[in-house]
């Protein structure tokens, strides 16, 4: 017998996961006890070498379990679980990052929100605390409160490493929905499709964004969906090699395909000034590892690398 209340939109949550037991099956718990019931949650075992998938279907058997031989990334992941809740009858799809930990009443917001304004609105984000035992214990430092552009055209977080004393409790339109926490418009993905596979990860959230925004749709925050980011964020200096040579051989594709006149312009002046600084950082930090992959994934982007191309040569794919 259905749990789902009158009205409630039928919600695809989707996790990927890859060789990540701990965190994956902490947020199912977390997950069978939300409020809102007319969800299929959906596991994307990513490719794991690992027993953690088996381990996974053994012990959330309500859960709808799909496996991808090879690691086709966040993008990929997602995308195998888009299609899938589309097919099963999902108004709605959210995008939860494995390592997270749901509160229980996190989802109706996000839903109402999005609900009431479908001609206008790609997708919704909520607040987003550290886990407290990643930060020493303290509860409501905020990881990510809304998003907006910096100077150099990159994005950044609101309110990041903020205790939350009630600054960011307004609902607002943002520059793009976290993928941490994103519930996208049905009808939107029927029009624009998933995740575009040329970024493998990151900047592929605020690329849909953008893709949704320049056909009308808005992306926002919403205060009243609270959830905790079960990972330890990297110090600047400290950041691994391949998220610097995603982050910026990504960065370029989304610049190609999003900047155009005066950002396109903005983007050539200002971003190398940003990339000498985050070179700075890590040189001082004795980083450079990181520094070199940094350059890699700028050369690779004039290569023409897209997606898993050039990961495995760099080291990165196993």
């Amino acid at each position: 017998m259905s749990l789902a209340r009158p009205g409630q939109p039928k919600i695809g949550i989707i996790l990927v996961h890859l060789n990540s037991y701990g965190h994956t099956s902490l947020c199912l718990r977390t997950l069978r006890d939300i409020t809102y019931k007319n969800v299929e949650v959906i596991v994307v075992d990513n490719g794991s070498r690992d027993n953690s998938g088996q381990q996974l279907r053994d012990e959330f058997p309500e859960v709808t379990h799909i496996r991808n031989e090879t690691n086709e990334g966040f993008t990929g992941g997602n995308n195998t679980g888009i299609e899938h809740a589309i097919k099963s009858g999902c108004r709605h799809v959210l995008l939860l990052n494995n390592d997270t930990i749901v509160t229980a009443s996190f989802l109706e917001p996000l839903v109402e929100r999005l609900e009431a304004n479908l001609d206008t609105m790609g997708a919704v984000s909520g607040k987003i605390y550290y886990y407290p035992p990643t930060v020493g214990g303290r509860d409501k430092i905020i990881w990510c409160a809304g998003t907006f552009q910096k100077w150099h055209m990159g994005y950044h977080h609101y309110g990041e490493s903020q205790e939350d004393v009630g600054q960011f409790e307004e609902a607002r339109e943002v520059a793009y929905a976290s993928g941490c926490l994103m519930l996208l418009n049905g009808d939107v993905i029927a029009k624009i499709g998933g995740l575009s596979k040329e970024y493998f990860i990151y900047w592929e959230e605020s690329d849909w964004c953008m893709r949704a925004k320049e056909i009308g749709y808005k992306s926002w925050y919403e205060p009243a969906s609270v959830i905790y980011h079960n990972f330890h964020s990297a110090m600047k200096g400290k950041e691994t090699p391949f998220y610097m040579y995603m982050q910026y051989r990504n960065a370029f594709i989304y610049a190609k395909r999003h900047f155009h006149g005066w950002k396109k312009l903005q983007f050539i002046l200002a971003y190398p000034l940003h990339l000498a600084n985050r070179c700075r950082l890590l040189t001082s930090a004795g980083n450079t590892k990181a520094v070199k992959a940094l350059f890699q994934g700028i050369i690779d982007y004039f290569k023409g690398y897209r997606g898993k191309e050039g990961l495995s040569e760099r080291g990165f794919l196993k």
